[in-house]
């Protein structure tokens, strides 16, 4: 058994509320196409190994922002990420302590 970072990600509910209130792309001002929205960077955390993982920044498409933030990393042959969603109006979204012992196991 090797040891090595786990992801887990952003929980459901987070995932859900991106797919709905996310600004999906931006559009080229000379062309008018639509292109991938740059993500804005706002932080990392370490791995097992020192790798840096990006938190980013998403846009909403009423103007608020939404930070990925890194939550818990509980042990299971190495750590466990389970990173949070934190919305510029403070509406959080984050595992509940049954779901982080389910995704560790």
């Amino acid at each position: 058994m090797s040891r090595c970072d786990q992801f887990v990600g952003l929980p459901p509910a987070a995932e859900a509320f991106l797919d709905e209130h996310e600004v999906p792309a931006e559009i080229c001002e000379c062309c008018k196409r639509a292109f991938p929205r740059k993500l804005e960077e706002i932080g990392c955390f370490l791995g097992m190994f020192g790798n840096e993982y990006p938190l980013v920044r998403r846009i909403l498409k009423d103007g608020r922002t939404a930070d990925m933030f890194h939550q818990i990393s509980p042990w299971n042959s190495g750590p466990v990420h389970h990173l949070g969603l934190r919305v510029s109006d403070g509406i959080e979204f984050v595992w509940t302590d049954e779901e982080i012992e389910e995704n560790s196991r």
